[in-house]
């Protein structure tokens, strides 16, 4: 399996947020832009290409966690990255190409319901912005999934998925959450970290426009 980063299956995971003000669309195109506090709940993923009768894992990660830099210069990833923030496993493929998949705290703890191993943890970027990747897996069939203790910092993607054997997502999408000290629509100036010095430094150079991965 090749490492996980940001990529975008053709066609890409569909995923739709419920902006906060509703001032824009929530559907995620390939590295489109959120306001993080635009996004505090989690998205409708909804995948039509899922087979009806199998299971399916969710996967959300920041590898750009505590950059020294911001997206889209070419920096590397940060001491924090990878950061968990979402994973849901055991969801069905009969939901997954209808209404698809919205998890919600009073969502109701059945024996075939999906499996919430890391409740969706909205972006939290104290300047600039990040990227964060979703993965869709196919599993071989439900899986008992364990707890997972420790911070969401310096998560192994790697070994969890060698853990319950899923191999390279069969889907995936990339969107970019942007801090702002003051909402856009407030019509009030900003006063912002001052990130002049680094921010855009390198613009130009290197890779800006997520590859599509014939193989997903």
């Amino acid at each position: 399996m090749k490492p996980l980063f940001y990529e975008v299956s053709d066609p890409p995971l569909e995923m739709t947020f419920a902006i906060a003000g509703g001032y824009y669309s929530g559907v995620v195109h390939p590295g489109c832009l959120f306001l993080q506090t635009d996004i505090p709940t989690a998205p409708v993923v909804r995948w039509p290409y899922a087979e009806p009768r199998k299971f399916y894992t969710l996967l959300m990660l920041d590898f750009d966690g505590n950059a020294t830099g911001s997206w889209p210069d070419a920096v590397p990833s940060g001491l924090n990255s990878p950061v968990r923030h979402w994973i849901v496993g055991n969801l069905s493929g009969e939901l997954l190409r209808t209404t698809g998949y919205l998890e919600t705290s009073t969502e109701p703890k059945l024996n075939d319901s999906p499996s919430v191993v890391q409740p969706y943890r909205s972006p939290r970027i104290p300047m600039v912005s990040d990227r964060y990747a979703v993965y869709l897996f196919l599993q071989s069939g439900p899986i008992e999934f364990a707890e997972i203790t420790g911070p969401v910092t310096g998560f192994d993607p790697n070994a969890f998925l060698d853990q319950y054997r899923l191999a390279s997502p069969v889907a995936a999408n990339f969107f970019v959450a942007l801090y702002t000290s003051v909402s856009p629509f407030s019509g009030k100036p900003f006063n912002g970290n001052d990130v002049s010095t680094t921010w855009h430094k390198e613009l130009g150079r290197g890779q800006l426009t997520p590859q599509l991965d014939p193989r997903i």
